[in-house]
Parts: C-alpha cells; sequence; structure tokens
C-alpha cells in the first residue's frame, strides 16, 4: 500500500509566510512512501546594473494608497526581496526558480533579467525602472536609524511610512532634485518601522521611505537575519584603524 505524507500545517504556514511555493518530488522512495519536499523560495536575490534607490528618500508624497517618492539612480550590485516583487509573473517565476534548496546565484533570477531589459510589468505598464535595495550610502544613514512604534505612550512621529521595495519608477519630469531623478510608485505602511533620518517624522509634511521595525537590531546595529553582503559594509563603515591583537 502506498501513503503520501502532506504537511498541511507546515505547508500553510510557509504559504503564509513566503507566498506562492512550488512542491519538488525527489523521486525518493523509502517502504514504498513517496516524500514531497517543499521548496521555500529565497528571501532575497541579488542583482547587477541599473536601478531606483530611494533609502534616503524622507519626503515621500501620499496619494490615495501609494506614496510617491523621490528616488536616486545608481548602477550598481543591488538585493530585490522576493516577497514584494509587483509583477506577478515575474515573482512567480523568481520564487519558483531561486529556492533555499537551489538558490539563484548572481544575476540568475528572472527578477534580475526583467529589470534590465525593461521588462518589468505593474498593472499593464512596464517598467523602464525599478527600486531594490543596495548599500549606498549605507554607512551614513546608519548613524540616524531611530525606532518609531505608533503604539508606544507618548508616540509623536509619522503613522505611516514607505515601502520601496521592488516598486515600479519611472523619470521625474518635473524634479528639481538632480540627485533624484526618479520617482517610484511606492506601498503605504501603518506598521513600526525605523527611522531613516533620525527621527521618526518625514520632511515637508512627507513620509520616508524605510523598513518594517523588526528588520533591525539596534542592541547590535545589524540586521536580524542574514542579509546579503552587509557584512562587507560592516568594515567599510567602521573606523579606519588596526585591530588590537587577541590576549
Amino acid at each position: 500500500m502506498r501513503f503520501q505524507y502532506l504537511a498541511i500545517t507546515c505547508i500553510t504556514w510557509i504559504a503564509m509566510t513566503y507566498g506562492p511555493i512550488c512542491l519538488a518530488d525527489v523521486g525518493e522512495k523509502t517502504d514504498d512512501v513517496t516524500h514531497n519536499f517543499i521548496e521555500v523560495p529565497q528571501e532575497f536575490v541579488v542583482c547587477t546594473g541599473w536601478h531606483a534607490l530611494c533609502s534616503n528618500s524622507t519626503d515621500c508624497k501620499t496619494n490615495g494608497d501609494k506614496a510617491y517618492c523621490d528616488c536616486m539612480r545608481v548602477n550598481e550590485t543591488h538585493i530585490v526581496y522576493t516577497s514584494e516583487i509587483q509583477d506577478a509573473v515575474v515573482k512567480n517565476l523568481t520564487q519558483a526558480k531561486c529556492t533555499n534548496e537551489h538558490p539563484c546565484d548572481v544575476d540568475q533570477a528572472p527578477v534580475c533579467i526583467a529589470i534590465k531589459d525593461g521588462q518589468y510589468e505593474v498593472d499593464g505598464v512596464k517598467y523602464d525602472w525599478v527600486s531594490t535595495y543596495s548599500y549606498r550610502g549605507w554607512c551614513s544613514l546608519l548613524k540616524n536609524l531611530t525606532a518609531c512604534d505608533q503604539n508606544s505612550t507618548g508616540y509623536t512621529g509619522d503613522r505611516y511610512w514607505a515601502i520601496c521595495d521592488a516598486a515600479p519608477c519611472t523619470e521625474n519630469q518635473n524634479g528639481s532634485n538632480p540627485d533624484k531623478p526618479l520617482i517610484c510608485q511606492c506601498r503605504i505602511n501603518d506598521t513600526p518601522f525605523v527611522g531613516m533620518n533620525g527621527s521618526c517624522t518625514g520632511d515637508g509634511g512627507g513620509i520616508m521611505s524605510s523598513m518594517p521595525l523588526w528588520a533591525w537590531d539596534f542592541s547590535n546595529n545589524t540586521y536580524p537575519f542574514a542579509m546579503p553582503g552587509y557584512e562587507y559594509v560592516q568594515g567599510a563603515c567602521a573606523a579606519c584603524k588596526s585591530d588590537p591583537l587577541p590576549p
């Protein structure tokens, strides 16, 4: 008699946490039992090339359910948070191909190709620019991170913040800041967040592009998860001096 084991609880939890998943039958049988293993999508994939960078955008203007942020245009290695990919087809392809069991190397993810080729599509529109994450200016940003929790007693900062991961972007035809020639359509969130400008309030009446509060360990000044490349950034941000010899 053949049995197939379905870990329903585990599958449901992973689907809620990571979004679409795929089941890969490895074809391995033990005592006539076929084991199906869940391929969990990579949380981050690494790309190279041009992208929009909104980590220094602290005056995003809200309009409906979107925040419009003036962002930088940079050409460097960057990181895509796969669960935030807004192109549904590219998201499914990326999460199916790039898994923890079979991770994608630099530029192997379908989302990297879509961004480079201008094939990133949101609501029927293809965009030449996409906001992703890179470490440009991170050492200066690191000095001004603040915990912002709207639920804490006496809180007076912004309630909302913009999450610009994988947001579609266009050239800002009316922009006055040459350092931020792109405008990105970011999602709006109302959960606790990290203040990126030394406070919990955006500039000029706007809100800031940021990350959720759980994504930063203030005690140790680092991410509480494995962020690609951060070990090199920590060294770059350190003071230029010799380390003491061990005792």
